[in-house]
């Protein structure tokens, strides 16, 4: 992380343009606040859109705003996160999820640092900084052509990539102190972790990354009695370890379910884009998402 933390503090006083990826979990969220209150723009507005979370006719309107009549119900013109985040920093959540359409216009807002409203005419400047967050590699959604390449390349300016908790086995300990300390503060209490609990953090691989980590100190906080979180205290999951290397090979099938699952993920649940990146009809995959049984 160090290496992190040293390429962002060249950027505190620039406006430069900054992508941050890593798996969920990792804290992209929590480097992009810290970014934004490092730098020259402290002061002003932090605003963040999930672009995962939205429908893709929303994501313009949320965006950029509207000017009164710009469709059937606009009988207001409506402030977009662009305009709120002016002097500040922009957070584009899960950018990779955005639509072609959409990635068009913001390729212009990144060059031109302006932007149209809808039904707006006029270009308005844009003075913030833009942070991206991607849990999924751009560049690998460029190659299945999910992304544009242009865009990609303009936002690539300044790329950091958050390493994976089971990448930094030597941290977790002081990982988990401190999230037990922020954990303390808000229940008004304090605990702290034996030398048994450090040693089943440093052996579980943490696929859910620190949200995982955070969440189950949480609840062995709450569930524990004494102040000192013992292994009894802690997830079952946690208790087992890393997977044995020696697991048998997968089949095929256990082979194309774990990739629709994934590609599923990746698309946050959205069946025509998952197809197109499977090669298939929306009909083969609702079939295949019927014989594995996947949501």
């Amino acid at each position: 992380m160090l290496s992190v933390y040293r390429t962002l503090e060249r950027v505190f006083d620039s406006d430069a343009t900054v992508l941050i990826e890593g798996e969920s979990g990792t804290g992209k969220d929590a480097l992009a606040h810290w970014l934004h209150r490092s730098s020259t723009r402290s002061h002003a507005p932090y605003i963040k859109i999930d672009l995962g979370s939205l429908p893709d006719e929303l994501v313009e309107s949320e965006l950029f705003g509207y000017e009164r009549g710009a469709f059937t119900g606009a009988l207001t013109s409506k402030l977009g996160k662009m305009d709120l985040a002016q002097g500040g920093s922009v957070v584009l959540d899960e950018i990779a999820n955005v639509d072609l359409r959409v990635q068009a216009k913001l390729l212009h807002v990144v060059e031109a640092k302006e932007y149209f409203r809808l039904g707006g005419s006029a270009p308005i400047a844009l003075n913030c900084r833009i942070i991206a967050l991607s849990s999924t590699s751009l560049a690998r959604a460029v190659e299945l052509r999910t992304f544009r390449k242009d865009l990609f390349f303009r936002l690539n300016l300044i790329t950091v990539t958050i390493p994976p908790l089971r990448e930094r086995t030597n941290e977790i300990p002081q990982i988990a102190n401190a999230l037990l300390s922020q954990l303390g503060r808000k229940y008004s209490t304090s605990a702290h972790l034996d030398r048994h609990s450090e040693t089943v953090l440093i052996n579980y691989d943490f696929p859910g990354n620190i949200r995982e980590l955070r969440n189950g100190l949480e609840r062995a906080m709450l569930m524990g009695t004494s102040g000192t979180i013992t292994p009894d205290c802690l997830p079952t999951d946690w208790l087992i370890g890393r997977k044995s290397a020696g697991s048998r090979m997968q089949s095929l099938e256990d082979l194309e379910r774990s990739y629709i699952a994934e590609v599923l993920k990746y698309t946050h649940g959205r069946k025509i884009k998952a197809a197109t990146i499977l090669g298939i009809s929306r009909k083969t995959l609702l079939e295949k998402r019927k014989k594995y049984g996947l949501a």
